[in-house]
């Protein structure tokens, strides 16, 4: 279920003094946390999902003489599968929902729509996808660390900034690799720390 408050917040919202509402908003963002620190799965899922994938690329790309090397981004549909039934499971054992879970669940979703429109429209962008796609990436993961108030994921949406931007300026099957290299650094390095953390 979804509360912005404690439960009984509505039926005492009068009778809460200033330093009982300062500890309900601190129980608020130490619940939020607690539920948004469980997304190292993701990040894990996602991070070698996508490594995998450039690195795939780049390997058919210099390598070989495969036509169409990009099928290996293929392997995000069993991932969004595998990530789907692990956010619905993860939900009946969710008992509380704050606002901060809620903002940080929907900044993901706007993402994900984000990289479907940029790959649907690539040909008009002369498919510098990854450049893009990349960039974008940076907002989510910053946004997740503040929300965390963990480092390694601010850290790594810079780096997204940044490798988007490096991206922009080098040849189409370099893309591939930098964007590993920079998925590793973005996703996989705080997602370890992340699930470290949670233990």
């Amino acid at each position: 279920m979804f509360v912005s408050l404690n439960p009984d917040m509505e039926k005492h919202n009068e009778t809460l003094n200033p330093h009982q509402s300062l500890d309900l908003i601190t129980s608020m963002i130490r619940q939020a946390k607690g539920n948004v620190r469980k997304s190292s799965f993701y990040f894990l899922l996602w991070g070698w999902t996508i490594v995998i994938a450039n690195l795939g690329v780049y390997i058919l790309i210099r390598f070989t003489d495969v036509k169409n090397p990009f099928l290996m981004f293929a392997l995000t549909i069993p991932a969004g599968l595998i990530s789907a039934i692990y956010s619905v499971r993860q939900s009946k054992t969710q008992t509380v929902s704050t606002h901060l879970d809620q903002i940080h669940k929907w900044v993901w979703i706007g993402y994900g729509i984000n990289c479907v429109l940029v790959v649907v429209v690539g040909k008009s962008i002369s498919w510098m996808i990854n450049p893009v796609i990349i960039a974008m990436c940076a907002m989510p993961t910053f946004i997740t660390g503040v929300i965390l108030k963990f480092k390694p994921l601010m850290w790594g949406g810079v780096v997204f900034w940044a490798a988007g931007t490096v991206l922009f300026f080098v040849p189409m099957a370099d893309q591939f690799l930098i964007s590993a290299f920079a998925i590793a650094l973005g996703y996989l390095v705080p997602g370890y720390m992340l699930r470290k953390s949670e233990k």
